[in-house]
């Protein structure tokens, strides 16, 4: 079991093969790797301009790919926006190496940042609400893999930032709800933000809640050699970027941690429970 997703791509060499899928820019732009990428996405205006990989557009339930070709399927914070679910699921397991392996992370489609998200944004194009169990389930019967490893995944709620960019640009076709968040004084977003970021984590440590998990990202393998273990979370998640860090590793205060990726700082939470 890796200590993290970059541990898997750094392992894979030159002739394997990762498959993205809904990559967007890159689930992972910071990852080093020597092994081949094949990034893909039904929408090219989303591709990064920094060419690291190989792209094509397409549908992740009707994959231009091989049969048992791939080494490593990524599907990072996309599921929930994919359909046909079945399909899509079919496909990843059908192009899948027999010793391969699977990378899934989901939003908790019951939990409390969904639900703003989907608030927010109307849905914000999340056709599928999952539950932890459910995920595990569906990944295994359909890709024919086993879960050796999982992480809950902390929120800064970074989401609601989206609406102070659209500020002073926006689209004629946003919707009234969006079009009056974004129109709010910048302080008012940011605020909100950083007290559900706070308020969750304190009700969370002293009252046992789940207020503050985004979701959980999965570790998958055909052939698995250990049972599954769960991997501590980053309860430290940068309000700016998004990005999750361990407290030992973040230059802080008693208050204030900085992002490793952004180098923005904020909020400083010791880790409780299961979170590093």
């Amino acid at each position: 079991m890796p200590a993290d997703i970059y541990d898997w791509i750094a392992e894979l060499r030159s002739g394997q093969w990762v498959l993205d899928i809904g990559a967007g820019a890159g689930s992972f732009p910071a990852a080093e790797f020597s092994c081949a990428w094949l990034a893909l996405d039904d929408d090219p205006a989303t591709f990064h301009t920094v060419v690291r990989n190989s792209r094509v557009t397409g549908k992740a339930h009707q994959l231009p790919v091989r049969d048992g070709s791939i080494d490593l399927v990524i599907c990072h914070h996309s599921l929930e926006h994919l359909a046909p679910l079945d399909e899509t699921l079919a496909e990843m397991g059908r192009v899948l190496k027999p010793g391969g392996r699977c990378y899934i992370s989901v939003p908790n489609g019951h939990g409390l940042c969904d639900a703003i998200y989907r608030l927010v944004f109307l849905g914000g194009g999340h056709v599928n609400r999952f539950g932890r169990d459910e995920v595990v389930g569906l990944a295994e019967r359909r890709l024919g893999v086993r879960l050796v490893g999982w992480q809950t995944l902390y929120s800064s709620f970074v989401y609601l930032r989206k609406l102070m960019e659209l500020r002073g640009a926006l689209p004629p076709d946003l919707p009234r709800r969006m079009r009056y968040i974004a129109g709010l004084p910048p302080g008012w977003v940011g605020g909100a933000q950083r007290l559900l970021y706070i308020g969750t984590r304190v009700l969370d440590r002293w009252l046992g809640t789940g207020l503050a998990v985004y979701g959980w990202a999965f570790f998958f393998e055909r052939n698995p050699t250990a049972e599954a273990v769960e991997q501590p979370g980053f309860v430290n998640v940068c309000l700016y970027c998004g990005t999750g860090q361990p407290a030992a590793g973040a230059a802080h205060g008693r208050l204030n941690c900085i992002c490793r990726n952004c180098s923005q700082t904020y909020p400083y939470f010791r880790p409780f429970r299961h979170s590093i």
